[in-house]
């Protein structure tokens, strides 16, 4: 690890590195691995400087939901055989036939057992204005997952995190990576933070917030992360359209967006109400149900 210039960096430098690439590959394991272990520094020391900036550790293996949620969005919308699906995998295809059963039980029991969240982040001054950004992960071809899939902000939790905790851990991971790694982490957490929706997507319940952003930094500049991409504000009405054209979705986020508009039209006849609790289409397919209707 060098400085631009090629010489050593200095100990900001150098903190500052170990920052990124714990953002760009997920966890220190791995940035320790990318370098054949070679790093100056030792476990403990990377783990330290990590407290110190005010990083918000990851909470679960989100590559591997993503390869589940693949492969169950694939089971729907191709209706095929289970065992005909899994035997096209490839090698790369980490997750076992009987972790999927496992899911597959918890979603026709209606249990879920992690817990993620996800945010509807909207600018200032314009609540019909949702943020979206394209899913970077791996595509997989095999699943007819396209690259640069549609997404809110979203990621695993911990049972024992305070919701603030919660919400900058995934505004740090997929929109203020940049800032999280400069020292200068925006507030735009509400006081006392609520969910307004309850998501369940395959066995994770997903705990939707929504955050209006302050005028300062409602420009899409603003954001950056090693998870979403070309970052945008789409009108919420303009959404279904998209999907009737073909524009690829995440799994849940339509669903999260269909119970954002209902939650505007309580706040607008100023009624008081517990969170929304939906299900993903997802999630009514394999259970056999008749999923609602987004609109």
């Amino acid at each position: 690890m060098t400085s631009q210039k090629g010489l050593p960096p200095t100990e900001k430098e150098f903190k500052r590195r170990l920052i990124e690439e714990y953002f760009m590959y997920g966890s220190v394991d791995e940035v320790l691995r990318k370098h054949r272990w070679g790093l100056p520094i030792s476990y403990a020391g990377y783990q330290r400087i990590l407290a110190e900036a005010e990083i918000v550790k990851t909470a679960g293996p989100n590559g591997r939901l993503s390869e589940i949620l693949d492969f169950l969005t694939t089971l729907m919308e191709k209706n095929i055989p289970f065992d005909y699906l899994y035997r096209k995998m490839p090698l790369s295809f980490k997750t076992s036939a009987a972790t999927i059963y496992r899911i597959l039980s918890y979603i026709k029991e209606g249990v879920t057992r992690r817990l993620a969240t996800g945010l509807i982040i909207t600018p200032f001054g314009n609540n019909k204005r949702v943020l979206i950004g394209e899913d970077v992960s791996v595509s997989r071809p095999e699943l007819g997952k396209p690259f640069g899939s549609l997404s809110i902000p979203m990621g695993f939790s911990k049972k024992t995190d305070p919701r603030e905790t919660a919400i900058i851990r995934v505004l740090q991971q997929e929109v203020f990576t940049r800032q999280a790694i400069e020292g200068g982490m925006p507030n735009v957490i509400p006081a006392r933070p609520k969910p307004f929706m309850f998501l369940d997507i395959a066995d994770v319940r997903v705990e939707i917030f929504h955050i209006t952003l302050p005028k300062k930094y409602s420009n899409s500049k603003n954001f950056f992360s090693y998870k979403l991409k070309n970052y945008n504000f789409l009108e919420i009405d303009n959404l279904g359209k998209l999907e009737e054209k073909g524009d690829g979705f995440r799994v849940g986020v339509m669903e999260a967006i269909t119970g954002y508009q209902k939650y505007l039209g309580l706040l607008e006849r100023n009624l008081v109400f517990n969170p929304l609790q939906l299900k993903s289409r997802l999630n009514y397919f394999l259970r056999e149900e008749e999923p609602l209707p987004f609109r």
